[in-house]
């Protein structure tokens, strides 16, 4: 009689306490015991259509999460070897959610969740973490341990000349067993090659910037890397001070032509030009020579009105 009514307290604990999950070849069904009723997520989850590998990946989770909480809820009224055998059966059913999923994006589903990067760095960030993580380690298992996806962009990804083997290796990167991308998605791997890409082309871009052939016009020619150092060059000073006095001589002769419009008898007409350095020296110039010659000084400006000189 004691064994009878105790074997129906466990089918009644039981009964109160058992949520399952059941999930598919396909990783689209949950179901659960009558005991807690479905969310309406659920059935759109087992009907297949439109349903986001992320969204369905969050669903299954936040059920799992609740059977470790009525666990934890229960775990006094459990023994210890009940309460290690549930929570490794949830480890086991997060395990096989993992790899459901996996296969899942591996299949026909894969365009239908396909993000671009931006995307991901928008809407995911977990996600473009794991992308970031799996491109440091196949760096780490491509170019080796002393290399990094998060090296400051000052320093290359691979050593001068290795650049076409090591994008020939990124080319030809599968996932394996035992290799960084073997547990991967589709998508996650696709993105992290394509970052690892485009660091190696952006380290190749700077090598050849600081290569490619540059000229002056004193006449220097060089690499790129070597223009800052030739323009605080004492010769290059030189020829740009040379370069500068020319102009200004220049614009002061041209301005000396055009400071005077038109004399007259005893009256000279002084252009009110746009005031430059020149154009002042040439003026005082013209001032003083009609000063010394006895004659009247009149400006006229842009508009024609006329003003004296006092």
């Amino acid at each position: 009689m004691n064994l009878q009514n105790q074997d129906n307290h466990q089918e009644q604990y039981a009964h109160q306490t058992r949520r399952i999950i059941i999930i598919g070849d396909d990783g689209e069904g949950i179901v659960h015991a009558p005991a807690a009723p479905a969310p309406a997520a659920a059935p759109a989850a087992a009907a297949g259509g439109g349903v986001n590998s992320l969204d369905l990946d969050n669903a299954i989770q936040k059920e799992l999460d609740t059977m470790m909480e009525i666990f934890e809820e229960n775990q006094a009224n459990m023994t210890e070897g009940e309460y290690l055998r549930g929570v490794n059966a949830l480890c086991a059913l997060h395990k096989h959610k993992q790899t459901t999923l996996r296969q899942r994006r591996s299949g026909g589903d894969i365009l239908r969740c396909w993000m671009t990067l931006d995307e991901i760095l928008t809407e995911h960030e977990d996600l473009y973490d794991e992308i970031m993580d799996l491109a440091d380690n196949i760096v780490i298992e491509v170019c080796g341990e002393e290399y990094s996806i998060y090296l400051h962009e000052q320093d290359n990804l691979a050593e001068r000349g290795e650049e076409q083997e090591i994008f020939q290796l990124l080319m030809d990167y599968k996932p394996e067993e035992g290799n960084a991308g073997y547990e991967s998605s589709p998508m996650v791997l696709h993105h992290a090659l394509q970052v690892i890409m485009r660091r190696l082309f952006d380290d190749t871009f700077r090598e050849l910037e600081l290569v490619r052939p540059v000229s002056c016009q004193c006449g220097w020619r060089g690499p790129q890397g070597n223009w800052d150092r030739h323009t605080t060059n004492a010769r290059h000073q030189r020829w740009v001070n040379a370069q500068r006095q020319h102009r200004f001589e220049k614009s002061l002769e041209d301005a000396r032509k055009r400071i005077v419009a038109r004399r007259e008898e005893g009256i000279v007409y002084i252009d009110e030009l746009h005031e430059t350095p020149e154009v002042k020296i040439a003026r005082e110039e013209a001032i003083c020579a009609a000063e010394a010659a006895g004659q009247r000084v009149i400006f006229m400006g842009a508009s024609g009105r006329l003003s004296w000189f006092n």
